[in-house]
């Protein structure tokens, strides 16, 4: 086991904590310093109990990490301006069960806008947010130990070195910056069991509700299972379908929220993924947020009954031609 910390007042002792309990200790005096802020670091860190605040509000979403497993690799990636970026903020055009529709919107400002600036959603120019750096970045508890250092210009962290899966499920992991522009933070997550979906070719039809089925987990596994869908790859102001199921093994898109995802508009080459996910989150300053995910994610092949993307006419259907610029036959 290695060790950040020489003294329990460092920022590393939250770090060390986690790396105690991933190697199978049980406590270990932090008190005095470390932690994130809402964590009470002077109390033992247990997995299944861990607070995990969960994704920022995207109002105030700053940036943050993910440690991602997919089919063909893992890796840590993240960064954190120092403000957030208007057309990340989506509109929520509807919201039924565990689904969301969001819009991402196009804001326009008259005359654009001088470099260093963006268009905010409200028709002016804003300062637009620089990612900052962190110092070294640490990730406790993956099989493999990661330390990342800002990569400039950009100030981004990544490292594509880990072994896949990253994990051990159940494990307890910490990310802990090392200062920089705020003081260290440390968030936490807990490492998820393999997802196993029933199926990710997902064919679905307007008008019918969409099920998706996987394996259960383990019992006292944490975290959610999110389906993202996308159907409108071109528009002005594409919209995303988003669902955060319980992990029971079953989530279903209502058939209303399906018709009313194609109703804002069909475009492109349709895109969904599934992941299991834990997630937390920190506040900066007074009115910022960075979150950490931890999760295992796999693309999916989506097809849309009566709709048929293209990049040249022989695509098509007969009768139809591509609309190459918005990819779809008509």
């Amino acid at each position: 086991m290695i060790s950040f910390a020489n003294s329990p007042r460092s920022p590393g002792a939250a770090l060390l904590l986690a790396l105690q309990l991933a190697c199978g200790g049980e406590k270990a005096d932090t008190s005095d310093g470390g932690g994130g802020e809402g964590q009470d670091t002077g109390a033992v860190v247990d997995p299944a109990t861990v607070p995990l605040r969960g994704t920022c509000p995207l109002p105030n979403r700053w940036g943050g990490f993910t440690v991602d497993s997919n089919d063909d690799y893992a890796a840590v990636s993240g960064q954190v301006a120092d403000g957030v970026v208007p057309i990340a903020v989506l509109t929520e055009l509807l919201t039924e069960g565990e689904c969301t529709i969001w819009r991402r919107e196009n804001p326009f400002c008259d005359g654009g806008c001088d470099p260093g600036t963006t268009c905010g959603l409200d028709g002016s120019c804003v300062p637009y947010p620089s990612n900052q750096q962190l110092g070294t970045v640490r990730v406790a508890g993956l099989l493999t130990p990661v330390e990342m250092e800002p990569v400039m210009p950009g100030a981004t962290y990544f490292d594509t070195s880990l072994s896949n899966p990253p994990w051990e499920p159940g494990a307890l992991v910490a990310l802990e910056t090392g200062g920089g522009a705020w003081d260290a933070m440390t968030l936490f997550g807990v490492a998820p069991p393999p997802l196993v979906p029933e199926t990710l070719d997902w064919q679905l039809t307007p008008g019918e509700p969409f099920t998706v089925r996987w394996t259960p987990p383990p019992s006292g596994s944490r975290g959610e299972v999110l389906l993202r869908l996308r159907v409108d790859q071109h528009g002005l102001t594409p919209s995303a379908l988003e669902c955060h199921f319980t992990d029971d093994g079953e989530g279903e898109v209502p058939a209303s929220v399906f018709n009313a995802l194609v109703e804002f508009g069909l475009t492109g080459f349709p895109a969904g993924d599934l992941s299991r996910q834990t997630v937390d989150n920190h506040a900066i300053e007074d009115d910022g947020c960075m979150d950490f995910t931890l999760s295992d994610s796999h693309l999916a092949a989506v097809s849309v009954e009566g709709y048929t993307p293209c990049n040249r006419d022989e695509e098509c259907p007969e009768g139809q031609s591509c609309n190459v610029p918005l990819q779809r036959c008509e």
